[in-house]
């Protein structure tokens, strides 16, 4: 494998590591307690419910530039690269 070749190889492998890592919102829920968390992509665009066991967590929500979450008595918003802790039976930004 000549020089070329190699910077092409490791082009390609940096480039679709790149592209391989999403950016989407983490929920982690610290309570022992479930949740059912109400996601609202940004303007409203779309309304999608998450169901979070007992000390789970749910990785990949929000795939807009920023949502807002909901559980019972607490609400917040986040981008899609954020991290939400749900801690108490509120929201926490991480």
């Amino acid at each position: 494998m000549n020089l070329r070749t190699s910077m092409i190889t490791l082009a390609g492998l940096v480039l679709s590591l790149a592209c391989g890592v999403a950016q989407a919102t983490d929920i982690i829920n610290q309570d022992n307690k479930a949740y059912k968390v109400k996601e609202q992509g940004e303007g409203k665009l779309s309304i999608q419910y998450w169901n979070i066991k007992p000390r789970g967590s749910q990785y990949g929500a929000c795939n807009y530039s920023f949502c807002t979450f909901e559980i019972p008595g607490s609400k917040a918003s986040a981008t899609k690269n954020g991290k939400l802790f749900i801690r108490g039976g509120k929201f926490v930004k991480g």
